[in-house]
């Protein structure tokens, strides 16, 4: 028997993180992750539309992220957010936060967003 369109949208509104195809991994995982895709494989770091825009509306560059993602300052303070059915990291320096969120595999890396500290702080 087919599922009808309200059998699918009630499916999708009981979703729980569980049902999703990532996999919450902690803050020095993430790390280390980031720096062997970057290392072995940054052919597999992507920018999402909205990344590209925020980086663009703060005046920064994909190099600007890039190098934060390879650097050994860049830290992530807290423990990954579930959010759009993908964990997100926040990885950040004294002037810079890069949000990313791992493929399935693990394997791809997705900038979600960055932006610029001291702008936001201007703004205060």
């Amino acid at each position: 028997m087919p599922i009808d369109r309200h059998d699918k949208i009630s499916c999708i509104a009981n979703m729980s993180p569980l049902d999703y195809k990532t996999v919450k991994l902690s803050r020095n995982e993430a790390r280390k992750r980031i720096t062997e895709i970057m290392t072995k494989h940054p052919d597999r770091v992507h920018f999402t539309g909205h990344a590209e825009k925020a980086l663009q509306d703060d005046r920064l560059t994909t190099g600007d992220a890039l190098n934060l993602l390879k650097s050994s300052s860049g830290r992530i303070n807290e423990e990954g957010e579930f959010h759009n059915g993908s964990w997100r990291y926040r990885l950040s320096t004294t002037h810079m936060v890069v949000v990313v969120a791992f493929e399935p595999t693990h394997l791809v890396l997705n900038v979600v967003t960055c932006w610029d500290k001291r702008k936001r702080e201007q703004a205060k």
